[in-house]
């Protein structure tokens, strides 16, 4: 089951300090990993390894990103989104980052440009997984504490 039906993305404090530390540990490259929730609430984040090791683009590591999905299903957990860092830009989809969308779930945007980060999310609906383009719709962000 994934996050397809969040309606808004609900960090638990220590959470959200988790992912931006994880974005920050990766400059000067972008920083990436998967979001746990379970009914709707984000309950773990999963740093992982950015593939591309670039500062303007980020790939998961398929073999990460599997075992992330057994973690998942082991603990009864939803994927509840996709998250990366911007190191220079706002946090909002680039063209990029819009094509490379494979997943049914929340995307998550961690911006470093200013301090503090600034974390949104968006969904990303294509007509297809592998077309080009697609519409962005913000999604609320709340951390909680």
């Amino acid at each position: 089951m994934t996050g397809a039906n969040v309606l808004e993305m609900r960090f638990p404090q220590e959470l959200a300090d988790r992912m931006i530390a994880h974005c920050l540990d990766g400059r000067p490259d972008e920083a990436c990993g998967l979001i746990a929730t379970e009914d709707g609430a984000v309950v773990h984040i999963y740093p992982m390894f950015n593939a591309s090791a670039s500062p303007v683009r980020y790939a998961l590591d398929p073999q990460e990103q599997l075992a992330v999905y057994q973690d998942l299903d082991e603990r009864g957990w939803d994927l509840g989104g996709v998250f990366h860092s911007h190191t220079r830009t706002e946090a909002y989809p680039s063209p990029t980052d819009v094509r490379e969308a494979r997943e049914e779930v929340p995307y998550v945007i961690v911006s470093l440009a200013t301090e503090p980060a600034v974390i949104r999310a968006f969904r990303i609906v294509k007509e297809s997984w592998s077309a080009e383009t697609g519409e962005v719709e913000e999604m609320p962000v709340e951390v909680l504490g």
